[in-house]
């Protein structure tokens, strides 16, 4: 066991208060970092026991790969290398008093490899002192005397790891596909290409996988694969990397068969076993899939989308599952985990996975007048809109990975009609690869129509969420009241189905509501109207309410 991994496992028993990489609250993170451990590197922090009085980790003691900080209630930060340390003493006294009771004082002395002795009283209030030494002599003689000490990130998706660990990932993924009919399919192969895409791969790893993916004599041994994971990826990432394996497996199996049904696949049940996964944390990863899925198919808005992010957070933490294994790897709807972080960001979670903070340029919602002008938003429902932002930005995403995927595609198919003229050219000997290659290519054509599919999908729903769900007909008539515009009315009035719904209080009104079965096109030629004649606009858009509004009370007055 690495140290590393040794510190996650036993810190626990410190206090109270211990938080764990991935899952450590950015606040608190950021709290211990500038009150206990300044000079540290907030990716290497492997554990927080926090001992302050709020709750807010200022005070406590905070673990890297190489060192502990610690710092008591009323003490300074104080910091020791564990290739200093030789071992720590845990001492218990007990003092008969005058009065009959006992007087118990513990200490923790640290033996330095300078020859002094350190003792740490006040600096572990609130720890249990006892555990504290034993965490310590645990790690020196979990690494030996030969081994240095070393830092690695808790906070690295699979998009910033190594080329040689994204494509041992991959073709444990491929394994599986290939593994019920041994071959794989047209949708199993986009799905893959949206996972080669969301993770990196440059053009010369995306050919030796395609070769991988084809050549079925060529599989390697899944068993081997993980090993050279478990030997390769940075300590931090081990636990999380297992599961998101299952992740994209799970992902797949639903292609071809119910989610529920995953324990019939022996491939899949035999990996759970040996990553030690549990029945309930396979249920929460399907639960978080549904979840990305239910964004779109759902059109969630921003309030929607973080609410059930922070539910699927508290049920994450309940089973032991970080979020940052869900979304190691991006979500499988094709957002990147650089994505992800991105846009939860945006919604005010950016520490949610634990390795927002890696990536730079994350969004920030930038909030744009106060007061009357947000009013005005709610009465117009152009807040509606801006309530779309974080679905929005998941569906151009999702454009933009499948439009990849799609050249990745056409690339392959290219690639594979070189070969298949080659073999034609050949002659008749090489009838029977010349069979294979071509089914090659129907699986490529079909896995072609898939994504386009996919990129039309996404452009037609990225349409929709900067529409209005519901017309305001008093506001269209207003500013369509011109004789050139009358045509361009009734095109909008035609994309909106008239309803009644029933209010709160009883009472029966008649509203349009977008009709969500249009073409592309036509919900594109709408955005485009509403947004010439000013609909989409603050400004022009509160003035015709109120002055559209104003002239039906003059007629009913009039009347």
């Amino acid at each position: 066991m690495s140290v590393e991994n040794y510190i996650k496992e036993n810190a626990l028993s410190l206090c109270d208060k211990v938080y764990i990489a991935p899952n450590i609250p950015e606040k608190k993170l950021n709290n211990a970092i500038s009150s206990i451990a300044s000079d540290a590197n907030h990716e290497y922090v492997l554990a927080i026991a926090d001992t302050s009085l709020l709750g807010n980790g200022k005070n406590g003691c905070l673990f890297l790969g190489d060192s502990v900080y610690i710092r008591g209630l009323l003490d300074k930060s104080q910091s020791y290398k564990f290739e200093a340390i030789i071992s720590a003493e845990y001492k218990r006294t007990e003092k008969i008093k005058d009065n009959g009771k006992v007087d118990v004082s513990e200490e923790v002395v640290l033996r330095l490899t300078d020859d002094t002795e350190i003792s740490l009283t006040t600096a572990l209030t609130n720890i249990n002192s006892q555990a504290f030494a034993e965490l310590i002599n645990g790690i020196l003689e979990t690494n030996g005397e030969d081994k240095a000490f070393e830092n690695t990130s808790q906070m690295m998706p699979l998009e910033s790891m190594e080329s040689a660990i994204k494509k041992t990932y991959l073709k444990i993924i491929c394994n599986f596909a290939s593994s019920d009919d041994e071959i794989i399919d047209s949708q199993e192969y986009a799905e893959i290409l949206s996972l080669i895409v969301r993770i990196g791969l440059n053009s010369q790893e995306r050919i030796e996988l395609r070769n991988y993916m084809y050549e079925t004599d060529s599989i390697e041994d899944t068993d081997a694969l993980i090993k050279y994971l478990e030997e390769n990826v940075p300590d931090g990432s081990f636990e999380v990397i297992k599961k998101s394996i299952l992740k994209d497996m799970v992902y797949l199996f639903r292609i071809k068969n119910d989610y529920e049904n995953w324990k019939q696949n022996d491939f899949f049940t035999a990996l759970q076993q040996q990553f030690e996964v549990k029945d309930d944390q396979i249920d929460l990863i399907i639960a978080a899939i549904k979840n990305d899925e239910e964004i779109l198919l759902q059109r969630k808005n921003d309030s929607e989308i973080t609410k059930a992010m922070k539910e699927m957070a508290a049920k994450a933490g309940a089973v032991g599952v970080p979020l940052a294994a869900i979304y190691f790897s991006g979500s499988v709807v094709g957002v990147s985990a650089a994505g992800i972080s991105s846009g939860l960001a945006t919604l005010g979670m950016g520490g949610l996975l634990g390795f927002s903070a890696m990536f730079t340029g994350i969004g920030v919602a930038v909030l744009v007048g106060v007061g009357a002008y947000k009013g005005i938003k709610k009465v117009t429902g152009l807040s509606d809109l801006e309530n779309n932002k974080q679905r929005e930005m998941m569906l151009q995403a999702i454009i933009k990975n499948s439009q990849k995927s799609l050249n990745y595609l056409i690339e392959d198919v290219n690639e594979i009609s070189k070969q298949l003229m080659n073999e034609i050219q050949k002659g008749s000997e090489s009838a029977m690869k010349i069979e294979k290659i071509s089914a090659m290519l129907g699986m490529l054509s079909k896995g072609a129509q898939k994504t386009t599919e996919k990129i039309t999908y996404a452009e037609t729903e990225s349409i929709i969420a900067q529409l209005p769900p519901k017309l305001d007909k008093v506001r269209l008539e207003e500013l369509t009241n011109e004789a050139t515009k009358v045509k361009l009315m009734e095109y909008v009035l035609d994309c909106y189905v008239e309803s009644e719904i029933t209010a709160d209080d009883g009472a029966v009104r008649r509203v349009y509501l977008l009709n969500d079965k249009l073409p592309l096109n036509t919900y594109e030629q709408l955005y485009s109207i509403l947004d010439s004649i000013g609909y989409l606009t603050v400004s022009s858009a509160a003035f015709a309410s109120v002055k559209g509004t104003a002239k039906n009370l003059f007629k009913d007055l009039l009347n």
